[in-house]
C-alpha cells in the first residue's frame, strides 16, 4: 500500500480542503486582498513583459504564498511539484537510444532537459542548484513541445507541425519524366524528421535515407524538392529558453504545463539528486551516472579555463618580480662599477 509522504518529507504537499463553515472571515479577507494584488501584478506583467514574464510572477506569488501559509493548496495531481520548475533543453544526443517510459517504444535520439528552480532559471545559462535532469526522446520532445504551441505559434498554411514532429517517409510529386531527376522510378526513398542541431543543444529538421532518420541523406533536399528548403534545417525547432511548468489557461485559472508532465512521464532516466521539490513516491536517482554522461561538460571546461588563467597569471607574476630583481642587480652593479 502507498504510504502517505510524513510533514517532514520535502516533497510537494498534498492539497487540503477548507470547510467554507469553519473558515475565518479575517482570514478570507487577507486572502481575498493578496489574490487581487496577485491578479494586478500578473496583469501588469502580461502587458509589459509578456507571458513569460507573467508566469514568473506567478511562481513568486505562489512560493511567497506558500511561505507564509496562506493560500489553499492547488491538487494539480501525481506531478504537482513540477510546478516548482520550469523546463529547459540543455542538450541533445544524435544517435542515443532511449526508451519511452510510457509506451516502450525505441527512439534513436535524445534530449536532456532541466527542470530548473522556477523563480532562478535563466533562459541563457538556465541553473546551477536545485534542478533535476531528464534524457526523453527527441521525437517525444519535439512533438510534446509542439503540441504545447499550437495555440500560440503563427504557422503559415503551407506548414504542418504533424509532418516534422516524428521520421516520416518524404513523399514527391512526380512533374514529369525528368522530376526530381527519376528518383521515384529508380524507387529511393527518403526521410525527414527531428535531429540535432551542429551544436549540440539546438534541434532542426534533418533529410535522410532511412526510416529511423539516423542517416543523412547525400542528396540534399533542394536536389529533390524544386529547390525548396525544409523548415528549421539550421535549428531553432523547439525553444531553447526557460519555459514555465506553472501557467495560466485560457479561463485564467493556474494549472501544470503538460509540456513538463509529458516530458517528465516519458523521460527514460531521470537525476533528482539535487532537487528541492520532487514527488512523494521520493527522489529517483536511478539514472544520474547515465544522465550524467549525456549532460554537456562546460562546467569542466570552464573550470579547466579558469585554472590556466590563474596558472598563467602566477607565471607572469613570476616572471615580473625576476625581472625587477634583475634589473636591481645590474642597477646596484654599474653603481660600485661607477664607485671604484
Amino acid at each position: 500500500r502507498l504510504l502517505e509522504p510524513t510533514t517532514s518529507s520535502k516533497s510537494f504537499p498534498r492539497s487540503t480542503q477548507l470547510n467554507s463553515s469553519t473558515t475565518n472571515p479575517s482570514f478570507s479577507t487577507m486572502k481575498f486582498a493578496f489574490v487581487a494584488a496577485t491578479l494586478l501584478s500578473v496583469a501588469s506583467a502580461m502587458t509589459i513583459k509578456g507571458q513569460n514574464a507573467a508566469n514568473k510572477v506567478i511562481s513568486k506569488a505562489r512560493l511567497l504564498d506558500q511561505q507564509n501559509g496562506q493560500e489553499e493548496e492547488q491538487d494539480y495531481g501525481e506531478y504537482g511539484f513540477l510546478t516548482q520548475y520550469s523546463l529547459k533543453l540543455i542538450s541533445c544526443k544524435a544517435g542515443e537510444v532511449v526508451v519511452n517510459q510510457e509506451n516502450g517504444e525505441y527512439e534513436y535520439n535524445a534530449v536532456v532537459v532541466r527542470l530548473c528552480p522556477a523563480d532562478s532559471c535563466n533562459d541563457d545559462s538556465g541553473c546551477g542548484s536545485g534542478y533535476g535532469d531528464m534524457v526523453v526522446g527527441l521525437n517525444t520532445f519535439v512533438e510534446a513541445y509542439f503540441e504545447d504551441q499550437r495555440d500560440n505559434m503563427n504557422w503559415g498554411d503551407d506548414f504542418n507541425p504533424d509532418e516534422y514532429t516524428e521520421c516520416r517517409e518524404y513523399e514527391m510529386e512526380n512533374e514529369g519524366d525528368d522530376a526530381n531527376n527519376g528518383n521515384n522510378d529508380n524507387g529511393v526513398q527518403y526521410f525527414v524528421g527531428p535531429t540535432c542541431a551542429d551544436d549540440g543543444v539546438d534541434i532542426k529538421v534533418g533529410f535522410f535515407s532511412d526510416e529511423m532518420c539516423t542517416v543523412v541523406s547525400e542528396t540534399s533536399f533542394e536536389e529533390i524538392s524544386n529547390g525548396w528548403s525544409l523548415p528549421f534545417s539550421d535549428g531553432g525547432m523547439v525553444s531553447t529558453e526557460c519555459n514555465a511548468c506553472l501557467v495560466y489557461n485560457d479561463n485564467y485559472e493556474q494549472e501544470l504545463r503538460e509540456l513538463c508532465e509529458r516530458t517528465y512521464a516519458n523521460a527514460g532516466a531521470k537525476c533528482e539528486e539535487k532537487m528541492e521539490y520532487f514527488s512523494y513516491y521520493g527522489q529517483n536517482v536511478a539514472g544520474c551516472e547515465y544522465v550524467q554522461e549525456l549532460v554537456p561538460k562546460a562546467s569542466a571546461s570552464k573550470k579547466g579555463g579558469a585554472v590556466f588563467g590563474w596558472i598563467l597569471f602566477v607565471l607572469i607574476v613570476i616572471g615580473v618580480a625576476g625581472y625587477v630583481m634583475w634589473w636591481r642587480n645590474k642597477k646596484a652593479t654599474a653603481s660600485d662599477g661607477l664607485m671604484n
